[in-house]
């Protein structure tokens, strides 16, 4: 996507690249949300707004730093600060967006890709200890993200099984395509600050009870998904290139 460049997702809403370093969806009415993003992750029955952002990872070295960092970017976009908003250290426009509209409902997932400093294996040794104290952790930089818009209304389970969706479709790519961990000699199955938020619209007319991949709702998102996540993947740009 080239900043401006946009994609309907719901019938009152587009996501929409606003700048090299922020896509973002504001929804026309209230949406469901269920997102472990950075920012304002957890459930979000009357969500305004979901985003992702590409960090500047020098800015934070506190919670307090974190807490400005993320009011200061939804403020600059015209946001309001209850947005869930992912955070990544993937370049945006080198993501992909991938919409599957032949069926209802219609389908759209975006994926922002960095696997080559941060790939790891389920399981890996851990690289920190968290205090349970509320010390400020810098997690090493390189994630996948996927956004997940669903045009229906989705019961709480059926939102929450899409996790289970993505975690399988993303471990299948990363295994297919033999993307090594980066703590381990094993295969990745993600890397250690992945994020996936999930939005369906709960005034939608057909309601779904479940995202199972029997299901050919939960057999659509992860085919969508693989395809969004295989096409960021070949665009990730190279060290050399990104450091340039």
């Amino acid at each position: 996507m080239r900043p401006g460049e946009s994609v309907v997702v719901f019938h009152d809403t587009q996501l929409v690249l606003h700048t090299p370093r922020l896509i973002a969806a504001q929804f026309g009415a209230p949406k469901q949300v269920l997102s472990d993003a950075a920012w304002n992750g957890g459930w979000i029955p009357q969500a305004a707004a979901v985003a992702n952002h590409q960090m500047r990872p020098d800015a934070i070295s506190s919670h307090a730093d974190f807490e400005a960092y993320c009011r200061a970017v939804l403020h600059d976009a015209g946001l309001p600060a209850t947005t869930a908003l992912q955070l990544t250290a993937a370049a945006l426009p080198h993501g992909e967006w991938v919409q599957d509209a032949c069926g209802a409902p219609r389908l759209t997932v975006f994926v922002s890709a960095g696997v080559r400093r941060n790939a790891v294996w389920a399981g890996d040794p851990a690289t920190y200890h968290e205090d349970g104290e509320g010390s400020y952790v810098a997690l090493p930089a390189g994630t996948l993200n996927m956004m997940v818009f669903v045009d229906g209304a989705l019961a709480p389970a059926a939102c929450a099984h899409v996790f289970t969706v993505v975690a399988e479709a993303k471990a299948a790519v990363l295994a297919a395509r033999r993307v090594p961990s980066c703590y381990s000699p094993r295969i990745a199955t993600g890397t250690g600050t992945d994020s996936t938020v999930v939005v369906a619209d709960p005034a939608a007319a057909r309601r779904f009870s479940t995202t199972s991949t029997h299901s050919e709702l939960g057999s659509r998102i992860a085919c969508v998904v693989r395809t969004a996540l295989a096409a960021a993947l070949d665009r990730e740009p190279s060290p050399a290139r990104a450091g340039a």
